[in-house]
């Protein structure tokens, strides 16, 4: 058996949409990916779209597909916040892109947040902008994650040049400083690479091909942000507010002297 890059990883993180084609809906190929994670021996964290078929009619999910050596395909996480118009309409706007099957455009979002299990610890992964979301993160810390994935496709943000690609990646160091925990990111075309706990950044790249490897530690203290969220927020709102509410102070006129 071949290791990556002469490792042995524990977990291998593919990107989002990593592949075009429904996982879901192709065994052979699924099974293709098994024997593939068997070979390593190792976890696969897949990012492909998903069908499944309601009695509304077909919905597409924007997913990461979790698979082991040994059980398969073990779990699959549906993306729960969704981009405008990339990924579905508001309003039931005009679609400025087409939807077909072989390039889905109106997605649907998930409806749980997925702690993936591993034994050295399970894990979140948050997909894309979701890494934009305080509440996303701390819901899966709160369900027992031990580390996050974040997995995007920031090709896209090439057109608004290396800024916006710099600030996706920074939005993620805040989610890892939140929760104390460890955070790996995969993109294409964008900043790949890993966030410790303290929101340090290493072996990053944002090369389009190749291997990053990185050694992350499971955590499983909590902070206060993770058990109480927005609580300080709130308060300090409410503080402000109360100040602005207040009458003011009537200042004393001075005496008149006769």
């Amino acid at each position: 058996r071949h290791g990556v890059n002469g490792t042995r990883p524990d977990l291998v993180v593919w990107p989002e949409f990593a592949l075009g084609f429904y996982l879901d809906q192709e065994p052979r190929l699924r099974a293709q990916l098994v024997w593939l994670a068997q070979e390593l021996n190792t976890a696969l964290l897949i990012g492909a779209p998903r069908m499944v078929k309601h009695a509304t009619g077909m919905h597409y999910y924007n997913s990461a597909y979790f698979l082991t050596p040994k059980q398969g395909l073990v779990d699959v996480y549906d993306k729960l916040r969704l981009v405008p118009f990339a990924e579905y309409r508001p309003l039931a706007l005009p679609a400025l892109v087409p939807h077909t099957a072989e390039r889905p455009r109106e997605f649907t979002p998930g409806t749980r947040s997925t702690v993936f299990p591993l034994a050295q610890g399970g894990f979140g992964a948050l997909i894309c902008y979701e890494v934009t979301y305080p509440s996303l993160a701390r819901r899966l810390v709160r369900n027992g994650a031990r580390f996050l994935v974040n997995i995007s496709n920031d090709t896209w943000l090439r057109i608004g040049g290396n800024a916006a690609l710099t600030q996706h990646f920074d939005m993620a160091i805040f989610r890892a400083v939140e929760t104390k925990r460890f955070l790996a990111r995969v993109a294409t075309g964008g900043i790949s690479g890993f966030v410790d706990p303290l929101g340090r950044p290493f072996h990053l790249s944002t090369a389009d091909e190749g291997v990053i490897i990185g050694q992350v530690f499971p955590q499983q203290q909590q902070t206060v942000y993770t058990r109480f969220g927005d609580w300080f927020v709130v308060l300090c709102a409410v503080g402000v507010l109360i100040a602005l509410l207040r009458p003011g102070r009537q200042t004393a006129r001075p005496r008149e002297h006769s």
